[in-house]
C-alpha cells in the first residue's frame, strides 16, 4: 500500500489545514572524549535528540485569511497540543517555529511554515484525579447522646436544681479545658441545655486546625492533633458525672478525630485533582486509618459496657453509627491508597544522585522531591552509594 492510500487530515489542536508537504529531522546528541593536542577522540553515542518536524500548510479560497489566523493562534498558544500529522497520525508535538507567506500573484492564498518537535505529555497522569468528595457528617455522630444528655439535663433541673447547676459548671470548664488543650479560644456556652450546638462548635473549630503550609510534616501534625484530642478524654469521668455526659464526650471524642481525618481526606483529594505535591504517602495514611479505627473501637467498647438502663437504646443505636462512620472511613482512606501507586524498594546499582535515580526510574528528574519524602533518613540526596536500598514507588 502506497503512502498515499493512508493519508491522514492534518490538524494542530484540533484546527485543520492542508497540507503540501513534511520533513523529518532527527539528529543525534554524541560526546566527544578527546585528549588534548590529538586529533582522535572516543564518540560516545547518547542517544537520538527528539524528532523535528517541518510542515508547509496551505489556505485558500475566500475564507483563507479566517482559517489562517484559527491555525496562527492555535501555534502561538503556550506549551504543547495535539498534532495530527498526515503520515504518522496522532503524535504530541511543541511549536519551534512559523513562518506565514503571502505571494501577490497567488490572491487568497497564504503558505505556513511550521517547525513541530515531538515529545511526550509534561502532565503525567501519576495520581488518577477523583472527582467528588464524599464527607462523613460528623454531627451525626453526637446526635443520639446529645439528645440523651438534652433530656437528662432537663429532668435533673426539675428534680435537683443545686445537682443540675453543678454539672452545667462541669460542662462549661470541661469544654474549656478542652479548648486549651486545642489551642483553641474559650467559647460561651449560650444554651447549655442544647449540648449539640456547642459540642459541633467545639468539632467545627478544632477541624480548622488542620493546615499543611507549615515546616511540620503531615504525618506530624495529625499526630500532634491526634495527641491533643486524646488528652481530654479523662474529661467528665467522675463517678458523679451522668451517664448521658460521659457517652457524649466518647462520641466527641470520635467526632473530633473523624473530622480531622475528613479535612485531611479533603485535602489529599483536592491535591490530587490539582496535580499538587501530596504531602501524605499511602503508608502515612494507612497509620491514620488505623488511629481511627483504635479510637472508634474504644467507643464502642465503652457502649457495650453500658450499664445504664434509660441508655441501652441510645449506646444500640451510637454503636451502629461507630460501625458506619469506620466501614465510611476505611473506604475513604482505600479509595486514596490505591489511587496512588503501590509503593516498592529499588536497590542502587551505580553512585548517583536522587535526580539521576529519579529520571532513571520515572523518565522524569522532578519526582526526586518526592523519592526524598518516602525515605526520610536519606542524610545526602546526592550521594546515592551502591547497595543503598530506597523505598519508592512503583511507577
Amino acid at each position: 500500500m502506497a503512502w498515499k492510500d493512508d493519508l491522514q487530515d492534518a490538524s494542530f489542536r484540533g484546527v485543520p489545514f492542508e497540507c503540501i508537504s513534511t520533513k523529518d529531522a532527527v539528529s543525534k546528541s554524541q560526546a566527544i572524549h578527546q585528549a588534548p593536542y590529538s586529533d582522535e577522540a572516543y564518540i560516545e553515542d547518547m542517544g537520538k535528540d527528539p524528532r523535528k518536524i517541518s510542515i508547509q500548510a496551505v489556505f485558500t479560497g475566500e475564507d483563507y485569511k479566517a482559517e489562517s489566523d484559527n491555525l496562527i493562534i492555535a501555534l502561538d498558544e503556550t506549551g504543547s497540543g495535539e498534532l495530527i500529522h498526515p503520515i504518522y497520525g496522532v503524535c504530541t508535538a511543541s511549536v519551534l517555529s512559523h513562518n506565514v507567506d503571502h505571494d501577490a500573484e497567488n490572491v487568497d492564498t497564504c503558505y505556513i511554515s511550521i517547525e513541530f518537535i515531538l515529545g511526550k505529555d509534561q502532565q503525567k497522569t501519576f495520581f488518577v484525579p477523583v472527582a467528588t468528595v464524599d464527607s462523613i457528617d460528623t454531627a451525626s455522630i453526637i446526635d443520639a447522646p446529645a439528645t440523651a444528655l438534652e433530656t437528662a439535663l432537663e429532668q435533673l433541673n426539675n428534680a435537683d436544681k443545686n445537682q443540675f447547676f453543678t454539672v452545667v459548671n462541669n460542662i462549661r470548664n470541661g469544654i474549656n479545658t478542652a479548648r486549651s488543650y486545642l489551642n483553641l479560644a474559650k467559647a460561651t456556652i449560650e444554651n447549655v441545655l442544647s449540648p449539640a450546638d456547642y459540642i459541633v462548635g467545639l468539632v467545627d473549630d478544632l477541624s480548622q486546625l488542620v493546615t499543611f503550609d507549615t515546616s511540620i510534616s503531615a504525618i506530624s501534625k495529625w499526630r500532634d492533633l491526634a495527641k491533643r484530642i486524646s488528652r481530654f478524654g479523662h474529661l467528665f469521668t467522675d463517678d458523679d458525672t451522668p451517664t448521658s455526659l460521659k457517652q457524649l464526650w466518647t462520641a466527641t471524642q470520635v467526632a473530633s478525630t473523624v473530622a480531622v481525618t475528613q479535612q485531611i481526606i479533603e485535602s489529599v483529594k483536592s491535591d490530587m485533582v490539582a496535580g499538587n505535591e501530596v504531602s501524605l504517602t499511602p503508608i502515612d495514611l494507612a497509620v491514620i486509618r488505623q488511629q481511627n479505627r483504635q479510637v472508634i473501637q474504644a467507643a464502642i467498647n465503652t457502649e457495650r459496657e453500658q450499664t445504664d438502663d434509660a441508655l441501652q437504646l441510645t449506646s444500640v443505636t451510637q454503636i451502629q453509627i461507630y460501625k458506619d462512620v469506620a466501614d465510611q472511613l476505611h473506604l475513604q482512606i482505600q479509595e486514596l491508597i490505591e489511587t496512588r501507586p503501590p509503593i516498592t524498594t529499588t536497590t542502587i546499582l551505580v553512585p548517583c544522585t536522587l535526580h539521576w535515580l529519579a529520571h532513571q526510574l520515572y523518565e522524569d528528574y522532578t519526582r526526586a522531591d518526592e523519592i526524598r519524602r518516602l525515605n526520610p533518613n536519606l542524610q545526602n540526596p546526592a550521594v546515592l552509594l551502591k547497595g543503598m536500598e530506597l523505598t519508592v514507588y512503583a511507577r
